[in-house]
């Protein structure tokens, strides 16, 4: 009997114990730990839009390229950040020949944001290469939209009547509406140039064209304008002749007259 109260006065002095330390018998509960996200295939060096809104200008200076690494003819044409260039990243090594001499240049490479891996491939290639100032711009387009809301579409580039010239109404509306969406060549001499063009163009006097039509880029059309047709007609027959891989390729068969004002008027010719 005296055993019994033994054995029921230990397991009451027990129990007491347990209520007043709050120990309780628990299940081990094992948690799988938080993965950690995989950024080996980011590029290292990632800007923001205002990084790349702070170094466009029109034209695009020679030490700086945007360059968008999606596709060109299901992404670029449907709306691209202005001035860049087009370089798919598949066709990255078929193209390093747009990229600039100067391996010290700033490059820009964007994509279709931050899902998007084809810029930081791209930009990775471009260091590769030597190239020391190279940036991504990691939210990519979607993001430049967003802030700026801007977006350069490719357009169709109509000829005109006579043989190379673009259509000359087509021609007003691109001047218009999206300039950046050709590249434009004004081919008079230098200090024609220096008193006024179209705002997209970049000088090279016909003389001095021939040697620089192998280099140009041929992601968007080019054409050359002067004051009466002529000198640009040449620079239209020299690149066919020189670079019969260039397609979208036209002159401006119009009067233009660059007014001291800075208004351009452009007429049919007579």
């Amino acid at each position: 009997m005296k055993s019994t109260n033994v054995k029921t006065l230990i397991l009451a002095l027990v129990a007491g114990l347990v209520l007043l330390t709050g120990c309780t018998a628990t299940k081990t509960v094992k948690t799988a730990a938080t993965p950690v996200e995989d950024t080996s295939w980011m590029f290292h060096d990632i800007v923001d839009a205002k990084f790349v809104k702070a170094h466009m200008s029109v034209p695009m200076p020679d030490n700086v390229m945007i360059v968008d690494a999606r596709p060109y003819k299901v992404k670029y044409t449907k709306g691209h950040i202005p001035g860049a260039i087009s370089i798919p990243f598949s066709k990255f090594d078929k193209k390093t020949n747009l990229l600039p001499k100067d391996k010290n240049a700033l490059l820009i490479y964007y994509c279709g944001g931050l899902k998007c891996r084809l810029s930081h491939k791209s930009a990775k290639k471009a260091e590769a290469l030597g190239y020391k100032t190279v940036k991504v711009f990691a939210k990519g387009y979607p993001e430049w939209k967003k802030t700026y809301g801007q977006s350069n579409e490719t357009v169709q580039v109509k000829a005109g009547e006579v043989e190379g010239a673009i259509e000359l109404e087509r021609f007003k509306s691109i001047i218009a509406k999206n300039p950046e969406s050709i590249l434009l060549i004004d081919v008079r001499d230098a200090d024609e140039f220096a008193k006024g063009s179209f705002k997209t163009a970049i000088n090279i006097p016909v003389e001095e064209l021939e040697p620089k039509i192998k280099d140009f880029p041929d992601n968007k059309p080019i054409v050359y304008v002067c004051p009466t047709g002529a000198r640009s007609g040449e620079a239209y027959y020299m690149t066919r002749d020189v670079r019969k891989s260039l397609k979208d390729v036209y002159y401006v068969e119009a009067e233009i007259d660059f007014k001291s004002d800075g208004t351009i008027e452009i007429k049919k010719p007579k």
